[in-house]
């Protein structure tokens, strides 16, 4: 009877589901700083650990938690049994629907993780930071073209889902995930592999074009500077001479670190400014990468006289006029005599003196 009134078995087994709510934000933060500290590879950090078994552990504490309270409603006591009922429904969800916007900003973009203001002129990196970039990263490359290893991954996602369809338990699983967007029926990325990456970021950032701004390329310098730091970049090369500013970006939880690049020239009266921004690993940086180069651009905005390419053009060099001069009046017995519309110049010639001389 004492049982009973302090909730007996329903009690215990929703704080063994509450416990579970509670080790989700925690499994989360250990899989991301696992890869930060380099424990595990991002790829099992992020994909295995996160995605597939994060996804499937959300979604296993949702529906226990939806079990819990459904009891708490079935038979008294329920205070306690109903409220631990709903801080697990609420941890779960905060976890799922963060995997849902993920998920959803994944399949919303391509999978590119070079961004730049103009692929026609693309910024090079210098040796220093390709050095730090080190071996086995993501190339650099003037024309990218999304990698072929997008096909492996579509290939690798169908027989995933022929797997599953192998047992019924599994087949549960995996159209759960379909049923609360945490997994799709098709690649998400289908028919992407080969495409350039330039033409894939401008239909999906057209925002991203270079910056003309009025101040010339030593203050715009000054300013490029100002913006790395208050983003709490490490910088690599900074060079005022050739306009150049390298810097690296490292996410918070993962520790992934992007590489940035901005280059500042003289245009006309004033400054032009690209920026790139590359990722060392991954496939898709989810638009990190492309943030990070429009942050930098409204930044600069706000410290430069943003301007169009059209005003910076040379002022074309001022036409000499020279001096109009007056001609003197002319005594009229100078000026040629007209004779029958033509005119002709009368020359007086002097006749020779002649003495006479005597014979």
């Amino acid at each position: 009877m004492a049982s009973s009134r302090r909730g007996g078995i329903r009690l215990g087994f929703t704080w063994l589901v509450f416990f579970m709510a509670v080790a989700l934000p925690v499994w989360f933060a250990v899989s991301a700083l696992g890869v930060k500290f380099g424990f595990w590879d991002y790829t099992f950090g992020l994909g295995t650990m996160t995605r597939d078994w994060g996804a499937k552990f959300v979604l296993l504490v949702l529906v226990l938690g939806l079990v819990t309270l459904l009891l708490g409603f079935l038979k008294a006591p329920r205070i306690r049994v109903v409220i631990l009922s709903l801080l697990i429904l609420l941890i779960a969800c905060l976890a799922f629907f963060r995997l849902v916007a993920m998920r959803s900003l994944s399949a919303s973009l391509p999978p590119i993780h070079d961004v730049q203001t103009d692929w026609s002129d693309p910024i090079q990196l210098t040796p220093k930071l390709m050095d730090l970039r080190g071996t086995g990263t993501n190339a650099v490359e003037d024309d990218p073209l999304i990698t072929e290893r997008l096909a492996q991954m579509e290939a690798g996602f169908y027989a995933q889902k022929a797997e599953a369809q192998k047992s019924s338990t599994s087949k549960f699983l995996w159209d759960l995930q379909v049923l609360f967007g945490l997994q799709s029926e098709e690649f998400i990325w289908k028919g992407l592999a080969g495409n350039r990456v330039a033409d894939e970021q401008a239909n999906a950032f057209p925002e991203i074009v270079p910056l003309f701004v009025a101040e010339a390329p030593a203050e715009a310098f000054q300013r490029v500077e100002e913006v790395l730091a208050s983003m709490d970049m490490e910088f690599v090369t900074r060079s005022p001479d050739e306009g150049v500013v390298e810097a690296i970006a490292e996410t918070q939880w993962f520790g992934f670190k992007d590489d940035v690049a901005v280059r500042i020239r003289e245009e006309g009266t004033g400054s032009r400014i690209d920026i790139r921004s590359i990722s060392r690993v991954g496939l898709s940086d989810l638009g990190a990468n492309a943030k990070r180069v429009d942050a930098i651009l409204a930044s600069l905005k706000q410290r430069l006289t943003a301007v169009e390419a059209s005003t910076l053009a040379v002022a074309p060099a001022e036409e000499i006029v020279e001096p109009i001069i007056e001609d003197e009046p002319v005594e009229e017995d100078m000026l040629p005599e007209e004779t029958n519309g033509e005119v002709d110049l009368i020359e007086d010639e002097a006749e020779p003196e002649t003495e006479e001389v005597e014979n």
